[in-house]
């Protein structure tokens, strides 16, 4: 595997990143996921603001849009044209003569750029939903959820504590209200008086991340609710799903032991996975010209 590291392509036994790197010791960065199909980078746009928000809350200079050439120039090198890419921005290393530790940033530091690509599904291959196993957790998380910080140890514990229940995700609440997934936003169906609706936790309700994929998909259906989530609502839906640049829109068919709906996935995540899709191919069309 070829990765980037500050503007230079290398075999990853040779990145070597300095050990008093904010990023390493402190957990002082932002990172970005992106999916590529056919060469192409799914809504970079978006991508590109989300990273630049959260590069601009944690006040570390570094231009979002350089992710844009070498995204490519990466995906490029790999040989890659289906792939999950990821991307890290770290305060970076303190200068000679600075301190190492202090909590408040000693003096300019030039960042910290590193960037993976590793293969993943087709077009075609991402047809077919996926139906997996998940169990509810407390939130053990701090309260900005919508940064993008590197600092994941939250979710590692969710997603630690859901395989020890031999689940393959955890949905993360917060008192009484559904979040999100360690790596994934959450979208339920639930039956009302007016039929079937779908619903997905709002970004003010509780500290979750902006999902990109949540958003094309708010966009492109407007008749997904956006709103609070209650943990009954979650436990008695219809449907769940959860949605994100490399889950796609895949089914939940099992929620803490038992089955969800008929323990398959249904119409609601069919029809939001082919919704997504049709908006990924509307974008290439669009860019190629076609």
């Amino acid at each position: 595997m070829l990765v980037h590291l500050n503007n230079q392509i290398v075999p990853r036994e040779q990145a070597r990143v300095d050990p008093f790197d904010r990023g390493f010791l402190m957990g002082d960065g932002v990172y970005e996921g992106l999916r590529a199909f056919d060469g192409r980078i799914v809504a970079m746009d978006y991508h590109v603001e989300r990273l630049r928000d959260g590069l601009k809350a944690l006040s570390i200079d570094y231009d979002a849009e350089r992710m844009v050439p070498l995204t490519d120039r990466l995906l490029e090198a790999n040989g890659l044209r289906d792939a999950f890419v990821y991307w890290q921005i770290s305060r970076g290393a303190p200068g000679p003569g600075k301190q190492v530790r202090t909590r408040v940033p000693d003096g300019e530091m030039t960042p910290t750029v590193f960037g993976f690509a590793s293969p993943a599904c087709s077009l075609k291959e991402a047809r077919t939903l996926q139906g997996r196993a998940a169990v509810t957790v407390q939130d053990p998380r701090w309260k900005l959820g919508q940064i993008k910080s590197i600092s994941l140890l939250g979710s590692v514990l969710c997603a630690m504590q859901a395989d020890d229940a031999d689940a393959d995700d955890a949905i993360i609440v917060n008192n009484g209200l559904v979040a999100e997934g360690t790596a994934s936003n959450v979208a339920i169906a639930i039956d009302g008086p007016r039929g079937t609706r779908i619903v997905t936790p709002s970004l003010e309700s509780t500290p979750i991340l902006a999902g990109v994929t949540r958003r094309l998909l708010l966009e492109a259906m407007p008749e997904i609710e956006n709103r609070p989530v209650r943990v009954e609502e979650l436990m008695s839906a219809r449907e769940v799903m959860v949605t994100g640049s490399l889950t796609m829109v895949t089914a939940i068919t099992v929620l803490n032991g038992r089955p969800v709906g008929d323990g398959r996935p249904g119409p609601i995540a069919k029809r939001m996975l082919d919704t997504l899709l049709d908006v990924i191919h509307q974008e290439h069309a669009a860019r190629s010209g076609a």
